[in-house]
């Protein structure tokens, strides 16, 4: 379907973003973001879809005037032929989010699995902050409106907080190493036995004055000994060190473990983010 100029009821019409409008349509990503979450910047709108992706289209829907007021992305995935509502943003409006998720079902095709929430489409590398799901409660309207629209829900997973003010506990663990990342940016943090073997490792990513805890694990032999524990202070204490004023972090929803870990490190669960699907 030719999505471009399409009138809808009410004045309304769906076409293709251009760049005059990405003012607007970083406002209403922006309006959606949780602490501590980046606010977005043009890159997000003009950077090419990563690897392995194609049919990659943003599309804006405006009032008579020609006023944003939604936006959603789409693409293809040849590898399996699904179908990617990447991101939809609306300042929560339920109708307009129901008129860009049937042009987005339309566009798309009905012949094949839709999957919506799944993030962008730069390269990963370049936007480690952009976990894929929709925030349940932050953006009820959005899980309604894809709900309604035949959706459900793929996968889930809890998004965290940490304000590293007060300045947190200094680590107790004698033993750590540091190794910096380049490419995305980030601090590998390591615990070790005195004989130098890894007892469990870390991976912090940065993004200014935020950081991102993407990865710990301890190993296998030494789990239920409070070695996890003693790397996420030492996480803590390097990203606030480093000039970090908060930390997030996210755990899929049945992994109790790592949520029991952070939660008891001092993470707050602000939300949950979740990857619907639908089937043709």
């Amino acid at each position: 379907m030719e999505t471009v100029g399409v009138q809808l009821m009410g004045g309304v019409r769906v076409r293709a973003m251009e760049p005059a409008d990405h003012p607007a349509v970083l406002v209403l990503i922006a309006a959606d973001l949780l602490p501590a979450q980046p606010a977005p910047d043009t890159y997000l709108l003009a950077a090419p879809a990563r690897d392995g992706l194609a049919e990659a289209s943003a599309l804006v829907l405006t009032d008579t005037r020609d006023v944003v007021l939604g936006v959603v992305h789409c693409a293809s995935r040849p590898s399996d032929g699904a179908g990617l509502i990447g991101w939809i943003h609306a300042h929560e409006d339920f109708g307009t989010l129901a008129a860009l998720l049937a042009t987005a079902r339309a566009h798309l095709g009905s012949a094949r699995t839709l999957f919506a929430g799944t993030g962008p489409t730069q390269p990963p590398e370049t936007v480690p902050f952009a976990l894929p799901g929709i925030a349940e409660h932050r953006r009820p309207a959005t899980s309604r409106a894809l709900r309604a629209a035949g959706f459900t829900p793929a996968t889930s997973r809890r998004y965290f907080h940490h304000p590293l003010t007060p300045t947190p506990t200094a680590p107790v663990f004698p033993l750590a190493e540091l190794r910096p990342l380049a490419d995305p940016p980030g601090v590998q943090v390591i615990l070790t036995e005195t004989d130098g073997t890894e007892l469990a490792t870390a991976v912090l990513h940065i993004d200014g004055d935020r950081w991102l805890l993407w990865h710990l694990a301890v190993r296998a032999d030494r789990r239920h000994r409070g070695i996890g524990s003693h790397l996420l202070a030492q996480c803590l204490h390097t990203a606030h060190t480093r000039g970090a004023s908060s930390v997030i972090a996210h755990a899929d929803e049945d992994d109790t473990t790592s949520i029991a870990l952070l939660t008891r490190g001092g993470f707050t669960s602000v939300d949950t983010l979740t990857v619907y699907h639908r089937r043709p």
